[in-house]
């Protein structure tokens, strides 16, 4: 399907990129906006051709939040239903089995810095600025993603406050893997994105899926988990084939 607020490309192979694109309102998210989105990663989920996601804003932003100008006019009930469907789009993002890499290119404030941190990469510039704003209107968000992220007490900081956190404070923090000029920008994205998906595609899947299945739980039990999964779903093919590429480079004596 077509997507009247998203911009798709393939810049690079088993690399899709995720454009959102509605620069005059710096990409503030509408539920049909949001709908768009959700319904691109659930297409790039069953497309075997995309091993890894790049998500992006047009212009100047990357996501400036909801758009209060859809909101302003919702009833109390109205805005608790607009809640209701938002939140399982949230939680697909946070938990979408391929790789999502973010190209923060600019502010992610609201539910944008929310979708950033959603992302299991993110790469900042400058510009990059992160804001996570619900305690400024009496609410709470982001408390059960943002710890692992950079850890209990930057997260409370940033939570409490509500306040822009800059490049340099969120490359130090962890908020950013890395922190390139804004021409580098998507390309480092992609770049990272391309060396995940030149890797086997069932390994990167259960790799992240172990890895947030036992966020808080005890080291043994992650331990023991990841060996059940690599003596069954991931159970080793014979190593003539697995390291058929170096065998052949390096036949040995």
């Amino acid at each position: 399907m077509g997507f009247e607020f998203l911009l798709i490309d393939q810049p690079a192979e088993g690399v899709a990129l995720i454009t959102l694109n509605r620069p005059r309102s710096r990409n503030a998210l509408t539920l049909d906006m949001q709908a768009e989105l959700n319904e691109a990663l659930r297409q790039m989920e069953r497309d075997e051709a995309v091993r890894a996601i790049v998500i992006t804003g047009a212009d100047k932003s990357f996501c400036a939040g909801y758009d209060l100008h859809e909101m302003k006019d919702m009833s109390a009930d109205a805005l608790v239903l607009a809640q209701l469907r938002r939140e399982p789009w949230i939680w697909y993002t946070a938990t979408h089995p391929k790789p999502l890499i973010g190209a923060i290119n600019g502010a992610a404030h609201g539910v944008g810095a929310i979708i950033a941190t959603a992302l299991d990469i993110r790469v900042g510039c400058a510009a990059t600025e992160f804001r996570y704003t619900a305690v400024a209107y009496g609410g709470a968000n982001n408390t059960w993603q943002l710890p692992p992220v950079v850890g209990l007490a930057k997260a409370k900081e940033f939570l409490l406050t509500g306040r822009r956190v800059g490049a340099e404070e969120a490359i130090q923090a962890g908020l950013l893997n890395h922190l390139v000029s804004p021409e580098e920008l998507v390309a480092k994205a992609v770049e990272i994105a391309a060396l995940i998906a030149a890797n086997p595609p069932e390994g990167v899947r259960w790799h992240k899926a172990l890895i947030h299945a036992h966020l808080g739980h005890g080291y043994e039990e992650a331990y023991r988990a990841e060996n059940a999964v690599m003596m069954n779903e991931l159970r080793p093919r014979p190593p003539a084939e697995i390291f058929s590429g170096f065998l052949a480079k390096h036949p040995g004596s």
